[in-house]
């Protein structure tokens, strides 16, 4: 999950000052070392993210572990550094500037939230560090420069995916859209609602979560009172555990459909039965048996399956490397410029979130579609 937040005016004044201090000083011939090629990682291993950027590190720890096993890139081993952001902007700006200032670091893998990417974009961008981001899915990221690259596709894109998800698996003239009060919430809600009114569905209830709340009755009266056929929950899987339980404790059995958010075992675990039936997408499943070989390496390591941010952390490393590995075997310097370059000219890169391809930084890829039945996530299609 990525959040879009008003980044510009909580660091814009940061964000100037650290590109202000590499102003002129941009070095798009800076390589790696003769002993090594080094990555900068971030992500927000602490705070209310930090569960989801562990599962980043030990992603990425995994890949590093697997291409030094075999040889390295073009026999140097793959270094990877490690920073903490913390899930803030200002920490991500901070990173990002000690990277770029690094001339080891030819390349960046981070953040989680589209606010910390972009907000340590900018400096990238500067610095001409190419960044390629596991998660962040707002438009504005890879507008920043040519510098930027994801995994998944923009939320734009998605939202449209998830309107087609609901309709394909749900009665949809009457469509209830529930969004998260924070700015990937508020981004989603809006774009999921403009979609559905603009396929010919009507949207008798748009309404917030707010981040505190865990009374959702009147919610629940709201819904039944504007007899809706499906409910479309861009949420997060705390909060709508507690909103499922009340819903069916109403005696309310719509078809909930939510996006990749609601992917977490968690949701089962807090919500019990009332998660039976919810459909949720990904670009990731471990019981797909196409992504064997991840899954059970990542099982291994950890003694337990990977998640969706896990197998996001693993492409956008595994596709870095790949364009590292492309100059290598041309013979040429691992350069920031070249490497930028390298990954914007990969072909068609068959990752675990599926095929990346990217035009302008960015990928089209279609959902894996899953439904939980009996207490666990299933393949619907």
């Amino acid at each position: 999950m990525t959040h879009r937040i008003n980044w510009l005016g909580r660091t814009g004044l940061a964000i100037v000052a650290a590109v202000g201090l590499l102003q002129g000083a941009q070095a798009p011939a800076i390589a790696q070392s003769a002993e090594s090629v080094t990555f900068g990682f971030f992500a927000p291993l602490s705070g209310r993210f930090g569960a989801n950027g562990e599962r980043f590190k030990e992603a990425v720890d995994l890949f590093v572990e697997q291409t030094n096993a075999n040889g390295g890139i073009g026999g140097k081993p793959l270094v990877v550094l490690t920073e903490d952001d913390r899930g803030e902007p200002m920490q991500a700006t901070a990173i990002a500037q000690k990277f770029s200032e690094n001339p080891d670091v030819v390349a960046a893998i981070g953040s989680f939230t589209s606010g910390n990417s972009i907000a340590a974009g900018e400096i990238f961008a500067t610095a001409g560090v190419p960044q390629v981001s596991p998660s962040s899915s707002h438009p504005d990221y890879t507008k920043i420069s040519k510098f930027q690259f994801r995994i998944p596709n923009t939320q734009d894109t998605m939202s449209l995916m998830y309107v087609k998800t609901l309709k394909e698996n749900a009665p949809h003239e009457r469509v209830a859209v529930i969004y998260f009060q924070d700015d990937w919430g508020i981004y989603v809600g809006n774009a999921t609602k403009a979609a559905l009114e603009e396929g010919g569905s009507e949207v008798p209830v748009f309404e917030a979560m707010l981040p505190d709340a865990r009374d959702f009755r009147p919610l629940v009266t709201k819904l039944r009172q504007a007899n809706v056929d499906s409910i479309l929950l861009a949420s997060h899987y705390g909060p709508t555990a507690i909103f499922l339980q009340q819903l069916r404790q109403a005696g309310m059995e719509q078809q909930v459909v939510g996006p990749e958010t609601l992917y977490n075992p968690e949701l089962i675990t807090l919500a019990g039965e009332a998660a039976n039936g919810i459909i949720t997408t990904t670009y990731f499943f471990p019981g797909d048996p196409t992504k064997a070989g991840f899954v059970e390496a990542y099982t291994a390591k950890y003694g337990r399956e990977p998640d969706l941010w896990a197998a996001y952390a693993y492409d956008a490393i595994s596709i870095a490397a790949a364009g590292a590995k492309a100059l290598a075997e041309a013979g040429q310097p691992v350069t920031r410029e070249a490497l930028r370059d390298a990954i914007d000219d990969l072909p068609p890169f068959e990752g675990v979130t599926g095929v990346t391809e990217f035009v302008d930084g960015t990928p089209s890829k279609e959902l894996t579609i899953l439904k939980i039945t009996d207490g666990a996530y299933t393949l619907l299609q």
